[in-house]
């Protein structure tokens, strides 16, 4: 698809909660990807069954790390290291992400650059340091409002953007007219009754850190 500004794109959905069974109808509603979660919550964690009937049925698979993670006080360096150390736990020992993919880091709430500055670039700077100590097996992405995304992709601290969909929220318009970023979160849709967020995968910006396979048990 290509929309009207030229961008091509494809749809995409995310939930938090677990949609194995819902994997064909996902894929026949024209979806391409879906967006699921990494987390200490057990109950939406992205499942290694769930994965491989995601992947079955023809679709891509985003993963996004997210506890709370929604005020500045969710955002320090200890938590950066806690959280970066679980995400490639899940990624590696649990669902076998595959390596170069991404992995997004949620920002839930509407930050300001002082709490970009003081909670946020210290949080990712620790996942980058716990990514770089095992040898950067992910790209690493962030999910919140314009402003701190299009900062987090300026200082280097992320390869990958995904646009919360408040747009009331700061620079959510100038960032998503600037067009870098690689998902677009959008409004609420139901498939088979249950809810997810409708996404924007914009492809013009190359990879958008999804995957299609799982690495086998034995590694190679």
């Amino acid at each position: 698809m290509t929309d009207d500004k030229g961008i091509k794109t494809e749809p995409a959905v995310d939930t938090a909660e677990g949609v194995e069974v819902l994997a064909s109808a996902i894929a026949k509603k024209g979806y391409k990807a879906v967006g699921r979660y990494y987390s200490f919550s057990k109950w939406k964690q992205l499942q290694p069954t769930e994965a491989q009937q995601l992947i079955a049925a023809g679709l891509s698979i985003i993963t996004v790390y997210e506890d709370s993670n929604d005020r500045p006080s969710s955002f320090t360096s200890a938590a950066g290291t806690q959280q970066a150390q679980q995400a490639l736990h899940l990624a590696q020992d649990v669902i076998r992400q595959p390596k170069g993919s991404g992995i997004y880091f949620a920002v839930d709430y509407d930050a300001s650059y002082y709490d970009y500055v003081h909670y946020i670039t210290p949080y990712f700077k620790e996942i980058q340091s716990v990514f770089k100590k095992a040898g950067n097996p992910y790209k690493i992405g962030i999910y919140g409002n314009g402003l701190v995304a299009a900062n987090a992709l300026q200082d280097g601290l992320v390869d990958l953007t995904w646009l919360s969909q408040s747009q009331g929220f700061r620079d959510y318009k100038k960032f998503r007219d600037s067009r870098k970023w690689n998902i677009l979160q959008g409004p609420a849709i139901k498939i088979s009754g249950t809810e997810f967020d409708g996404d924007t995968i914009n492809l013009t910006n190359g990879d958008f850190g999804g995957f299609t396979h799982l690495v086998p048990k034995d590694g190679s």
